[in-house]
């Protein structure tokens, strides 16, 4: 009974101890909402020129913000182009498949019918039974597989000139097959060598910079509005108004600071000369 009584007393202290902090976190986000209200109206009124008296950002942290974005723009223009070696059939449009499947129909029809040869039982299991693993869908296994398919075709019929034909076509599919395995090879560097690293810097160190500076231009709006209330002020409320933008002045001063770092970081980090090798030596 008593451990009961222990395991009760302990799980209500808990949940008072869990009620406060709710309760303390309701308040706080409760005054961030006039807050966020004041500053949303009075980034509108910046926006419309109703207001003219803005602070100014140090000329160094400008020129971050238009490195920052530049490289960001970069980034982002060349994944939407390199995305599309993230899919393999992008160089295989729906009219090959439907090409490639209906000439091999028509190739295993034709070899059924010179079943009278000496190797067409051979030749049908060939062509009619499926592979270990499903083709590649790329423009030149395309072609490597309707060559193979043309060259047992002119196999089987027996003809000299067309049996130095498909010996040709054989080479051709052996050809094209290579170029096929280099180029998935290619899009394999290309998705982790140069599309990746864009991505891991998007994803940290810009978003990084891009919340640094949104906490730069709250700080900024809180602080503007701030000074407007003091210029507006009464005598009586100069005071505890003058301690409030001081406060706030601060928190503008080190959040400009600390997103002039990170976005110093980001610039460090970022090495575009070295990824656009990755892809260059990639399509090599």
């Amino acid at each position: 009974m008593s451990t009961f009584t222990n395991f009760t007393d302990s799980l209500n202290k808990r949940l008072q101890e869990l009620s406060t902090v709710v309760s303390q976190k309701t308040q706080e986000i409760s005054g961030d909402i006039p807050a966020l209200a004041q500053s949303t109206q009075r980034f509108v009124q910046e926006r419309l020129g109703q207001v003219t008296d803005i602070s100014q950002l140090p000329q160094e942290y400008l020129e971050l913000e238009r490195k920052v974005d530049t490289i960001k723009l970069i980034y982002e223009h060349f994944l939407h182009i390199t995305s599309v070696y993230e899919n393999e059939s992008y160089d295989y449009p729906k009219y090959v498949t439907e090409s490639v499947n209906d000439f091999s129909k028509i190739v295993t029809s034709k070899v059924q019918e010179l079943s009278h040869a000496s190797s067409a039982t051979e030749a049908q299991n060939i062509l009619i039974t499926p592979g270990p693993t499903k083709d590649p869908r790329t423009l030149n296994f395309a072609l490597s597989k309707v060559s193979l398919l043309s060259s047992e075709y002119l196999n089987q019929i027996g003809d000299h000139d067309d049996a130095q034909l498909g010996s040709v076509l054989l080479k051709y599919s052996d050809v094209q097959a290579k170029v096929a395995q280099a180029r998935l090879q290619q899009d394999t560097l290309i998705q982790t060598k140069f599309n990746k690293q864009l991505k891991d810097n998007l994803e940290a160190h810009l978003k990084r910079a891009q919340k640094a500076r949104k906490d730069v231009e709250y700080k900024r709006l809180q602080y503007d509005i701030a000074r407007s209330n003091l210029s507006q002020a009464k005598p009586e409320k100069e005071a505890s108004l003058r301690v409030q933008m001081e406060t706030l002045e601060d928190q503008f001063a080190q959040a400009t600071e600390d997103a002039t770092i990170v976005m110093q970081e980001v610039i460090s980090h970022s090495n575009f000369a070295k990824e656009i090798q990755e892809l260059a030596s990639a399509q090599l």
